[in-house]
């Protein structure tokens, strides 16, 4: 595996884990003012995983001397207000951004995967995707089970939820 693609690898998964850490921020920060406190310890559980993540990457991006995307201050600013929208409309679009979120994170994991394994390079950082991406599986999980009605409404929220996520990957990647 070359080092530009190892590089763009890294530096969207290094994006994709702050930027949900600025999800679950604002989120966190709407829930705990309206005093869901079920819903801010499943969503502050996830938030800690997300960290652990995110660490895990920030160690990378040093260690490899990988660039970061340029775009991450309006990934946090775009993250916390989706985070912020999502819960004031309600513990149910906070479970379906997570989900979104989520699934397209499965995508985008299991097609670096496979992108690693076929290099047959890399087995540390190929690990620690895996590893990963069992955690966000469950994360999606969690959050489909907590939606009480998946209304219309809620599924073009995941929708537009996904466009923007699949969006900030390719940006990440490259910029």
């Amino acid at each position: 595996m070359k080092k530009k693609r190892l590089d763009e690898i890294i530096r969207v998964d290094h994006a994709g884990e702050h930027g949900a850490i600025a999800i679950y921020r604002g989120q966190l920060s709407v829930l705990k003012l309206i005093g869901d406190k079920k819903t801010s310890e499943i969503i502050l559980e996830m938030a800690q995983g997300e960290k652990a993540h995110a660490d895990e990457f920030d160690r990378l991006i040093d260690e490899r001397g990988t660039r970061p995307t340029v775009l991450m201050p309006l990934w946090n600013i775009a993250g916390y207000t989706l985070g912020i929208m999502s819960a004031i409309a309600g513990k149910d679009s906070v479970m379906a951004c997570t989900e979104a979120v989520e699934d397209v994170i499965d995508g985008h994991y299991s097609d670096q995967i496979k992108e690693l394994e076929n290099s047959g390079k890399e087995s540390n950082i190929l690990e620690t995707i895996r590893k990963f991406h069992v955690e966000e599986i469950e994360h999606e999980r969690i959050a489909k089970n907590e939606i009480s009605e998946n209304t219309p409404t809620l599924r073009a929220f995941k929708r537009l939820v996904k466009i923007g996520c699949k969006t900030a990957i390719n940006l990440s990647e490259k910029i």
